[in-house]
């Protein structure tokens, strides 16, 4: 097989020497200082640790039954750690959390899981999005409908839309088969793919025993979180990254990427994806010196956003608009 953007799987496995997204005017990315690269595995454990903990206290409440509204809450706060474990997956795939590539899948496996975001897939399409960024071959894996934005009814139709999961359900299929994914080109990717997606169906299938024997705790503390909180907040987290941006045609980018400005708070749960054009500059920076980055080269963005509120507003308001209405977005198949 070969790949569809010409590059030898070893150019798009990692962040060593990975290629980076087209810029205009001086690049100057391979001459960052070398502070900016050393990878820091106890920065990521804590937070990971974190996470787990908040999710084993809700589930802790939810068994116990302490009430509806403490269930309630727990069942919100659990969709929220969810979709932050995404991005904590996110870090992985660029193998900015650990030095060892089993530890980088292995987390990023766990931190996927909920939300059934393979992290072999994920990394498969996602490391391909920043080589073609800027080019008509750019795709995302997250497949959310970016059409119809401009008003508040709109925006939660496509905030809520739960596409991704048929498109899960039919890969895990195809693997039950013994077919191909459709668009993974390398036969090393379909092995490690379709592993994960027969501990998916693992899984599933020992969620539903317990549920049918020994009541809806899975139907709480999974289903219910993911399906009303951690798609939408996902949506939410992805949405700015490059809306409203030429992704397909400019290969600039400081000019098809957006940064918003946001809180601590905001930078924890996002895990530094706030800062995204600081993080397409150069992949191989790890989130959690990208920061630093950003500091660097902020003042040659193009579009940057106060706050995702102020972003989200001007989204519903029409002000920022789907780029190219006869093409699809990065984030859509």
């Amino acid at each position: 097989m070969t790949d569809p953007l010409g590059a030898g799987t070893e150019t798009l496995d990692g962040a060593r020497d990975a290629p980076l997204a087209p810029v205009r005017g001086p690049d100057l990315r391979r001459n960052l200082p070398p502070e900016l690269f050393p990878k820091r595995p106890l920065r990521f454990l804590a937070k990971f640790w974190f996470a787990m903990a908040i999710i084993a206290g809700c589930y802790a409440i939810i068994a116990l039954s302490i009430g509806s509204a403490a269930t309630v809450a727990a069942v919100f706060v659990l969709g929220l750690m969810y979709a932050h474990l995404v991005e904590l997956q996110h870090e992985c795939l660029h193998e900015h959390a650990f030095n060892s590539r089993r530890l980088n899948r292995c987390y990023g496996f766990v931190c996927g899981l909920f939300m059934l975001s393979s992290y072999s897939y994920y990394k498969y399409d996602h490391l391909r999005h920043h080589a073609s960024l800027g080019k008509p071959s750019n795709h995302e894996f997250f497949n959310y409908r970016f059409r119809y934005l401009d008003s508040i009814p709109g925006f939660f139709r496509a905030a809520f839309h739960l596409g991704r999961y048929l498109d899960v359900a039919r890969d895990i299929v195809r693997v039950a088969l013994g077919r191909p994914i459709p668009r993974v080109s390398h036969e090393r990717d379909q092995r490690r793919i379709a592993a994960e997606y027969r501990l998916f169906l693992a899984v599933l299938v020992g969620a539903i025993a317990f549920t049918v024997f020994a009541g809806p705790f899975f139907i709480l503390a999974w289903l219910l979180p993911v399906l009303l909180i951690s798609e939408p907040t996902h949506f939410l987290i992805e949405l700015p990254e490059h809306f409203g941006l030429n992704t397909q045609t400019d290969p600039d980018v400081l000019a098809n990427t957006r940064t918003i400005e946001t809180s601590l708070l905001g930078r924890w749960f996002t895990n530094m994806n706030n800062l995204h054009t600081a993080h397409h500059y150069h992949q191989g920076v790890p989130m959690a010196n990208v920061g630093q980055l950003n500091e660097l080269v902020t003042d040659r963005y193009v579009a940057i956003e106060p706050s995702y509120w102020a972003f989200y507003t001007k989204v519903v308001r029409g002000e920022i608009r789907y780029a190219d209405p006869d093409n699809e977005t990065c984030m859509t198949r």
